[in-house]
């Protein structure tokens, strides 16, 4: 009998609902993924005190809950697992929103930590690729997660608790950012780095990169004629200089230009700046040559996990 997993994910910037077909071999694929701009991470990167999840947020998270419940309860045979990520991870009222959560939809949401989501963003990359060496970059809302990959192990790894949305509200890069707002955007980043002294060993690597502000890079090659409208963007290369150079024009455009420029993703325009700055400065102080874009992660890692353990 065929058994189904519907995987609900709580990121600070989008909720996302994966169903997955677990085949009798040990085998799985996704058969439908849904996503809704919820951005639960709102308001959290202006304060370092008392980060709360606004009723806003939590209401928006809620109703795309309610939609995602609709789609996966006509799935036969199915067991449904829901995670949460950053803005939940780091908020003082998550409790209470986990809890209606429960009541109203049915599923115990699990929090995981930072290293957990490194963890298991390694497990769905390393599912989905033949890689042996390599750095992984998911740039969420809330947090971003770095994995060293040495002979397919993942010999270092770690959450760090600024993301798109929250470094976007600390550095004023909702608009256009000023100079001063931006070097010191670099200079917080190139701190971060520096407290992490394994990311030399993965000097010259392939970067694989996660996460929805990666994918908008990615998603420019559909209107160069690289790819067609509603392609898998899995898989996908770019060369280091190619993916700043894109960073580079958005950077020098204000939200509504980048807006026009970024067309379907335009909910993102807020968020971009502050989403690929870190990804950029990778790619500059490590000097890495190319960037792989994955659709494998939290989610399938978690599925990889499970099923390697029964």
């Amino acid at each position: 009998m065929v058994q189904n997993i519907a995987i609900l994910d709580l990121g600070s910037n989008s909720t996302r609902l994966g169903l997955y077909q677990i085949n009798a071999d040990g085998t799985f694929q996704e058969t439908k993924r849904l996503k809704e701009m919820t951005r639960l991470a709102e308001g959290m990167g202006a304060s370092e005190q008392g980060q709360r999840l606004s009723k806003a947020a939590m209401d928006r998270t809620l109703a795309a809950l309610r939609s995602f419940k609709a789609e996966y309860q006509q799935v036969p045979n199915l067991t449904v697992r829901g995670v949460a990520t950053a803005a939940v991870r780091n908020a003082q009222n998550s409790a209470e929103f986990l809890e209606r959560i429960k009541q109203e939809i049915g599923v115990q949401i699990e929090v995981l930590s930072g290293n957990a989501e490194a963890y298991y963003d390694y497990a769905g990359v390393m599912h989905a690729f033949d890689l042996q060496n390599c750095l992984i970059c998911d740039m969420g809302g809330g947090s971003f997660e770095l994995v060293l990959v040495q002979t397919r192990k993942a010999v270092d790894y770690l959450s760090i608790p600024y993301g798109a949305v929250t470094l976007s509200e600390k550095f004023h890069a909702h608009d256009q950012i000023s100079a001063a707002d931006f070097f010191a955007l670099q200079r917080f980043v190139l701190y971060k780095f520096s407290q992490l002294p394994w990311l030399e060993q993965g000097r010259g690597l392939p970067l694989v990169l996660l996460g929805g502000a990666n994918r908008t890079v990615a998603r420019q090659g559909h209107w160069q004629g690289q790819a067609k409208a509603g392609q898998s963007l899995h898989g996908t290369r770019m060369s280091a200089y190619a993916f700043i150079e894109v960073f580079a024009k958005w950077l020098g455009q204000n939200k509504q230009e980048r807006e026009q420029a970024l067309g379907v993703e335009k909910d993102r325009a807020d968020i971009i700046i502050g989403g690929l700055t870190p990804v950029v400065m990778l790619l500059e102080k490590y000097l890495l040559p190319e960037v792989i874009f994955s659709e494998s992660g939290v989610r399938e890692g978690i599925i990889a996990e499970t099923l390697k353990k029964q």
